[in-house]
């Protein structure tokens, strides 16, 4: 890991963001991950959607970077168009799923995750 982990924000074409629970279940959360040596960010944080969310979709180029609080020091997101939402999916017995609108997922989340949306609402 290099000391930052790497997620998208998944909206679908109907305007939800489509947030997941922890593996504990007590958070949710966007589908993020850590970086792996000779992988591009880009190429993880898709993964990550794929493997946490089930999620396909069209990414765009540039990121966002954050800085939190909690555990992650900081994080790169990079918004993502959500093209399908798969039933079968590495973690879909591990994680819960789901795709509500913007103000719902700021209620949802954390207070880092909840600053975190809604700057990237506005940039969406």
């Amino acid at each position: 890991m290099n000391g930052y982990q790497v997620g998208v924000f998944p909206i679908t074409d109907d305007g939800k963001v489509v947030l997941v629970t922890t593996r504990d279940g007590d958070y949710w959360i966007l589908p993020k991950g850590n970086t792996e040596k000779g992988r591009s960010d880009r190429a993880m944080a898709r993964q990550e959607a794929y493997e946490e969310a089930g999620i396909e979709g069209v990414m765009k180029r540039d990121y966002l970077e954050f800085r939190t609080l909690g555990k992650v020091k900081k994080l790169r997101i990079y918004p993502m168009k959500v093209k399908k939402l798969l039933k079968n999916y590495p973690e879909r017995k591990e994680r819960e799923r789901v795709a509500v609108s913007f103000d719902m997922a700021e209620r949802m989340v954390e207070k880092d995750l909840r600053v975190i949306i809604r700057k990237l609402r506005k940039k969406w």
